[in-house]
């Protein structure tokens, strides 16, 4: 079993690495390239679309994957409009 000191060593040395990691990461990201292009950004009503088409098709599938916790979400929604009023 290793000791207290030798896990405290490791743990710094693999904080190293990863702040080099980090670091040199830092450098590819802030140095452009000449011959390329620039990244295309999708449009932001795009990306909201679908997201919501994944979202609907989750719930549509969600009554046939579990039936019991969709019984359940039903009668606690029913219940608490029931109790709302």
């Amino acid at each position: 079993m290793a000791t207290k000191a030798e896990l405290q060593a490791e743990l710094l040395a693999l904080r190293r690495q990863l702040a080099e990691r980090s670091s040199q990461q830092q450098d590819v990201r802030e140095e452009p390239h000449e011959d390329e292009e620039p990244p295309e950004t999708p449009e932001p009503h795009t990306d909201w679309d679908r997201e919501v088409s994944e979202i609907m098709s989750e719930l549509e599938d969600f009554p046939h994957k579990q039936p019991l916790l969709f019984a359940l979400g039903a009668f606690t929604v029913g219940f608490l409009i029931g109790r709302a009023r």
